[in-house]
């Protein structure tokens, strides 16, 4: 390595550990929080309270540090349903109220608060005593916790936070339906796995669809093949069998666009290590900037504004946001309209949007190929096309292709979307608005509000650190 490339990561990791006042405040409010919480709760069955996540595991990063407080309950047939009942509505009424208390659900229900800097969570779950017992995800984190703990120190700890900036700093941290990147567990074990994160990134830099990263060789008999790894898990473009549950897949939520990042970054990293892959600032431009950027690349991009009628679970939102993208897509592609890119933006309150990236202009007509082999096919194409009164002209072209020149019966993308009904376009939870289709149009709310301004940026400029 380097001299340079010491220095730089050095300087880095100085900068990502936690302040010795950020550590203690963090253990000092879990003993506040567990306080409360075992003065407030009566529910007949043993419990426990533990401190589980990144803080627990020592793998925070300095100025963004949440506190997972996990109430472990020993009753076998816990269900949500239960849990709502006996445990969150206690926990609702109780001293914790002096903090602004929000319900929420993921798999399951938990409480969030704000405190002194901090967001914590409090997950109910199961009391396992042993891997064997897991039921849901939930049960499986304080095997996690206590699996790293045994296994990482003070200098892969410090390699595990530069993982996560990096990640984090590409877009792709996280494992949820809004990233579907990497988890913070799935770094941990990439960091054990590899041993530092240069290591990791040369590792990362080679990896391929249906990699198999195997982390504890230990489990000898318990892991399967890669090859059965493969069929198993046949849908996931990566694949990192859990050390605690060998044939549960800890990297399942990683999508194939954020594995491609991870190893064009981790490339690019290696042959030009750089301080900013660590502290990418994203740009934010005026509409009017954006707008000149899409006239020099001939490009046009329409928003699709929705409304969200009620809270959600941000799971279950950006699932629905992402079930009618792909369904507008879809219909866009099926008549013929050139979709360079595709987004979606949300505040997760009470308004989300679709952005489609498309090429410039609209087009009276278009050209549709017929089958290459001689067939009834084919002279089922030639059939239907010449006694068309929407087809031009219809012929064999000089590379044997069956050809016909017919009428659009949408010139443009906006006039297809405007010809459906708002129900076509929304979905169970979330209420198709109206269409943006000049940058000029966009409501003042959203001009103003930065998290969207700079997302719009870098979905118009496609502006990205790993390039």
């Amino acid at each position: 390595m380097s001299e340079d490339l010491s220095r730089l990561l050095e300087e880095v990791r100085r900068e990502l550990r936690p302040t010795e006042e950020e550590v203690k405040k963090g253990f000092d409010l879990f003993k506040e929080i567990k306080t409360l919480i075992e003065s407030s709760l009566s529910i007949g069955y043993d419990y426990t309270i533990s401190l589980e996540g990144s803080f627990a595991k020592g793998t925070s990063i300095r100025g963004d540090i949440d506190l997972d407080v996990f109430i472990l309950i020993r009753k076998e047939d816990l269900s949500n349903e239960w849990v709502e009942e006996h445990v969150i509505k206690q926990l609702l009424a109780s001293q914790l109220s002096k903090y602004p208390l929000q319900l929420k659900y993921a798999s399951h229900p938990y409480i969030t608060l704000r405190a002194e800097g901090f967001e914590i969570d409090i997950v109910p779950a199961y009391w396992a005593k042993d891997p064997r017992e897991i039921t849901t995800a939930v049960d499986r984190t304080p095997f996690h916790t206590r699996y790293v703990n045994s296994r990482l120190n003070d200098y892969m700890r410090d390699e595990v936070r530069l993982l996560k900036k990096f990640l984090k700093s590409l877009g792709i941290y996280g494992a949820e339906v809004k990233v579907e990147g990497f988890s913070g567990y799935l770094t941990e074990l990439i960091i054990l796995k590899y041993g530092s994160f240069i290591d990791a990134l040369k590792a990362m830099s080679g990896w391929r669809e249906g990699e198999v990263v195997i982390v504890d060789e230990r489990l000898g008999s318990e892991h399967l093949t890669p090859r059965e790894l493969r069929k198993l898990f046949r849908d996931d473009v990566l694949i990192v069998p859990d050390p605690v549950d060998p044939r549960r897949n800890v990297a399942s939520a990683v999508s194939d666009r954020a594995l491609k990042i991870a190893v064009v970054a981790s490339s690019t990293f290696i042959k030009k290590p750089s301080r900013n892959s660590f502290f990418y600032k994203p740009l934010m431009k005026p509409p009017s900037e954006l707008i000149k950027f899409l006239e020099e690349t001939e490009r046009r991009v329409l928003l699709l504004r929705y409304l969200i009628p009620k809270t959600l679970p941000p799971d279950v939102l950006w699932g629905e946001l992402k079930r009618v993208g792909r369904r507008v897509i879809s219909l866009l592609r099926n008549y013929g309209f050139d979709v360079i890119d595709y987004d979606f933006w949300s505040n997760e309150l009470n308004q989300a949007i679709i952005a489609l990236d498309l090429t410039r202009g609209g087009r009276r007509y278009e050209v549709r190929s017929g089958p290459s082999k001689i067939s009834r096919g084919l002279l089922n194409f030639i059939g239907k096309h010449s006694s068309s009164d929407k087809t031009l002209i219809v012929w064999i072209a000089r590379d044997g292709l069956p050809k016909a020149i017919i009428r659009r019966k949408y010139e443009n993308a906006q006039e297809l979307l405007s010809s459906l009904n708002s129900r076509e376009l929304s979905a169970k939870d979330i209420v198709f608005s109206n269409i943006i289709s000049e940058l000029t149009d966009i409501p003042e709310d959203l001009v103003k509000n930065e998290d969207f301004m700079t997302w719009l940026t870098g979905f118009i400029t496609k502006k990205y650190p790993y390039i």
